[in-house]
């Protein structure tokens, strides 16, 4: 009965375990036909900022350790993925924008460099 109660407590921790980085949006009509150059120069910084703050939190902790004993991991591994996914979406679709509007490009971050790859499944 206790090795019963130990793994049902393990599993409930694991669950509760999975990181969360969020999603970015995509962009709307309504912004794409309004955004000047500098809102696209700052929408592409803050999702620049979310792809480091997404590295950084997908580091070694232990979260990672407890959503391992769960599902191996895996959880975690598509929470990334996904919310990386979601943010090079966006980044393509600000970058579209700004090749539209002839927006300078030495003005807007270096996004093709620091882009992360798109998950492989």
């Amino acid at each position: 009965m206790k090795t019963v109660l130990i793994a049902a407590l393990a599993i409930l921790l694991a669950g509760c375990a999975t990181k969360n980085y969020g999603r970015q949006g995509e962009l709307t009509d309504y912004e794409k036909n309004t955004m000047t150059c500098r809102e696209v120069a700052l929408e592409q910084a803050k999702v620049m900022g979310f792809l480091d703050h997404v590295q950084k939190e997908s580091e070694f902790d232990g979260r990672s350790v407890l959503s391992f004993l769960g599902d191996f991991g895996i959880g975690n591994l598509m929470e990334k993925d996904n919310a990386i996914k979601s943010a090079n979406t966006r980044l393509k679709q600000l970058q579209g924008v700004a090749a539209k509007k002839g927006c300078i490009q030495d003005a807007a971050p270096d996004t093709a460099a620091a882009t992360q790859p798109e998950p492989t499944n």
